[in-house]
């Protein structure tokens, strides 16, 4: 046990350190996926966190490889920024071309591990007009949550009135779960990681078996 939390603590580390040197200001770049899309020592994939999404499945974080992932945490009571985080989701997902949405998963992890059960994360996922066939919401216990929010660098911390004070950050993986891209705060449009996750899609389909 001791061995896992210190492979843990070094995974997280340099999972976090990889998130600080992706900058919006950086260029694009299109990273051509190799044949599997096993994860990679950068990967967030090897976390090894269970969690439980909006059908009270228990999945692990693995089970979103394969597809370019658009990822960010909140909480569905959240009254501040994640309804922005999540509108700049839906806007990504509304402006890719038609038949991509298919080849993307949108992943939307609480703080919020007591009250986001996942009863109440499929209520969010219905009222915000969420197609379940592209997005997965998920929550876990209190150090899942911990050991992810630092590899994707979104600090956070409770507020002590029942909510969460934390950063706005929505970050773009591959499909073996490495961060390409993150984009930080909110906006009306999200450009730059929609230009970046065409890239991923038209890479894949250029390296894809004919």
């Amino acid at each position: 046990m001791r061995f896992r939390r210190l492979l843990a603590g070094a995974v997280v580390a340099a999972l976090a350190a990889g998130a600080v040197a992706i900058r919006a200001d950086e260029p694009a770049r299109q990273d051509a996926p190799a044949s599997s899309a096993a994860p990679t020592g950068s990967s967030i994939y090897n976390i090894e966190s269970k969690w439980t999404n909006q059908d009270g499945a228990n999945v692990a974080l693995a089970s979103l490889s394969g597809k370019p992932v658009v990822a960010a945490m909140g909480y569905t009571t959240c009254k501040g920024i994640c309804p922005a985080i999540v509108a700049d989701m839906m806007w990504i997902e509304k402006h890719l071309p038609k038949g991509d949405a298919d080849r993307v998963r949108f992943a939307f992890f609480s703080f919020d591990s007591e009250a986001d059960t996942p009863e109440r994360l499929r209520l969010y996922a219905e009222s915000h007009g969420l197609d379940l066939g592209h997005w997965s919401l998920l929550r876990a216990d209190e150090d899942a949550t911990r050991e992810l929010a630092a590899a994707l660098g979104v600090a956070y911390r409770p507020d002590g009135a029942g909510g969460f004070d934390h950063a706005a950050v929505i970050s773009l993986l591959n499909a073996k779960g490495e961060i390409v891209f993150q984009q930080t705060g909110t906006r009306a449009s999200c450009d730059e990681l929609l230009v970046r996750l065409k890239a991923q899609l038209e890479a894949r389909a250029q390296h894809a078996p004919r």
